[in-house]
């Protein structure tokens, strides 16, 4: 019976243990949701835009966990983040954007 409680308390505190690591790692795609309702809440944008910037910051997280990524390339991906998200947005709303540097900076790095 004793060996039977250690067994089953090793393999709750394995289980806790593994649920918790899963919660802090989130998926690219959860990371570019993450970001693209946080773009979506600030300016407004029609579920079809959000959408959109989901899959690109999806992307630019696949792209971004190459751990052999040279700093050029990385710099090289956050402008073209930031032009891509330039080219999907009116003017005012880019220029609000960039008024908010701290989420700017979240969407084009990371």
């Amino acid at each position: 019976m004793k060996k039977l409680i250690a067994a089953l308390t090793l393999l709750l505190a394995f289980t806790i243990n593994a649920n918790a690591q899963d919660k802090k790692d989130l998926t690219t795609a959860e990371k570019g949701k993450k970001e693209a309702l946080a773009l979506s809440q600030y300016l407004g944008l029609n579920e079809t835009q959000t959408a959109d910037f989901e899959r690109l910051f999806e992307q630019k997280h696949r792209t971004l966990e190459d751990k052999n990524l040279s700093q050029e390339k990385r710099d090289e991906v956050a402008r073209i983040i930031e032009m891509k998200i330039a080219a999907s947005i009116s003017d005012d709303q880019m220029t609000k954007l960039r008024q908010n540097k701290e989420l700017l900076k979240e969407l084009i790095t990371n």
